[in-house]
């Protein structure tokens, strides 16, 4: 009896025994089903972003902006889209132009700070796209304000300047046309299309456009090219086809830009010159009159150029022209459409070419000075 007593006390400690282990087995099962859940939910990616929001948050009311840029940057990839990362991305990015705006003392400065301001631009286009609501307006106070912002810059940037300099690429489409007898005839063809070359100038593309386009418009006329006319002509080595703009020269100084070119036409013995120069003033790209340039009245400007061309044509010994030639072109003329260019030493002139009736069997073009000093004649 005592024996078997032993043995129930026994069969009883271990079976409370293995309730302990399965009680604390049961214990550990939930405390690492509870951390794992922490884990989980630490790890959600909608809880990181909270903290990374947060942190970078921080780093703004710090105004360390550049580490703050970054934080909200590793932020966008966290939970998809996230609006709140994008913006504070784009104010991170707008203080550091800001910064840099403020501290610019140069050109070169302040065309990097519009760089900046042209990348948060950028940043509102790409994170209007990403959020995908055409109606929302969030960013937009950005943008428009990077916009403001880059644009004075560009004035201030652009008012420095007193010259640019240019480069010249010559857009050719010579070539030769075959004659029914097997025979190949030559032509000239081109453009030279001037350029700005530098990489701070801000309005260069503006500049650059206008060029472009008169390029494009010389090649887009059909009597613009001289193929034809060699087509029905002949292989003799003296037979010229020529058809071209080219440029003569290019001044740029005292806040203007001067490109000095012509349309040169030779077909055979027939020769026509047509000046076709500009000139832009360098502060805000915008081409320049005539009347802007002198600072004087239609009035004022018509005796100014009436008496110029009449001592230069004198002067040069043109015995045949008449006065009342000169009086009458210049009296028939729109003051907006005599034709003026700057020369390499700055000195501005008008330009008589064969557009003028006195002068349209010659071939020369006179780069004619307007002299300043002295009264308008009555």
């Amino acid at each position: 009896m005592e024996e078997n007593s032993k043995d129930l006390t026994a069969e009883k400690g271990k079976s409370k025994g293995k309730k302990i282990v399965r009680y604390a087995l049961i214990c550990l099962i939930i405390i690492l089903a509870a951390a794992g859940y922490a884990w989980y939910s630490y790890n959600l990616p909608a809880r990181r972003l909270e903290r990374a929001l947060e942190s970078a948050d921080a780093l703004m009311e710090e105004k360390n902006y550049e580490e703050a840029s970054a934080a909200y940057a590793q932020a966008e990839g966290i939970d998809g889209v996230s609006p709140e990362a994008l913006e504070g991305h784009i104010r991170a990015d707008l203080l550091l132009a800001d910064a840099q705006a403020q501290k610019a003392s140069d050109i070169p400065s302040r065309a990097e700070a519009c760089v900046q301001y042209e990348a948060v631009i950028g940043l509102c286009d790409t994170a209007s796209a990403a959020v995908g609501d055409a109606g929302s307006d969030r960013f937009t106070p950005y943008r428009t304000d990077a916009e403001e912002k880059r644009a004075a810059l560009h004035t201030e940037i652009a008012a420095d300047y007193e010259k640019v300099d240019c480069l010249v690429e010559t857009q050719d489409r010579s070539g030769t046309v075959t004659l029914p007898d097997g025979s190949e005839v030559s032509y000239a063809h081109y453009f030279d299309l001037a350029k700005v070359d530098d990489k701070y100038y801000p309005y260069a593309d503006k500049i650059d456009k206008v060029l472009q386009e008169q390029m494009e418009a010389f090649f887009a006329d059909s009597e613009n090219n001289p193929s034809s006319a060699a087509g029905k002509g002949s292989a003799d080595e003296k037979a010229v086809y020529r058809d071209y703009v080219g440029v003569e020269g290019i001044y740029s100084g005292q806040g203007l830009l001067c490109i000095r070119m012509a349309h040169v036409k030779k077909i055979g013995t027939v020769q026509s010159n047509d000046y076709c120069g500009i000139i832009f003033r360098l502060s805000d790209a915008e081409q320049v009159s005539l009347t802007e340039l002198t600072g004087k009245t239609d009035i004022g400007l018509r005796r100014l150029i009436r008496r110029a061309i009449w001592n230069w044509l004198q002067q040069e010994g043109y015995t045949e022209i008449k006065k009342a030639q000169v009086e009458d072109y210049v009296d028939d003329t729109d003051p907006a459409d005599f034709k003026y260019c700057i020369r390499d030493d700055g000195t501005l002139c008008v330009i008589v070419d064969q557009s003028a009736p006195f002068f349209k069997d010659k071939q020369q073009t006179l780069q004619i000075p307007l002299e300043a000093e002295g009264e308008d004649e009555e």
